[in-house]
């Protein structure tokens, strides 16, 4: 963004809460794949105990 002028005040608002959108879901899916070996255990071990 250096060198860019947005054309309103508010259209800059408007990037920053999109790009804090991006990171928030970025950090989800990087959560979620890093604990998916955990949750895929614990859902094994769930599904055992209903069988």
């Amino acid at each position: 963004m250096i060198g860019e002028t947005p054309a309103s005040p508010d259209e800059s608002d408007e990037k920053d809460a999109a790009e804090r959108r991006r990171e928030r879901r970025r950090r989800l899916w990087q959560l979620l794949i890093d604990w998916s070996p955990v949750l895929a255990e614990l859902a094994k071990l769930a599904l055992q105990q209903l069988s």
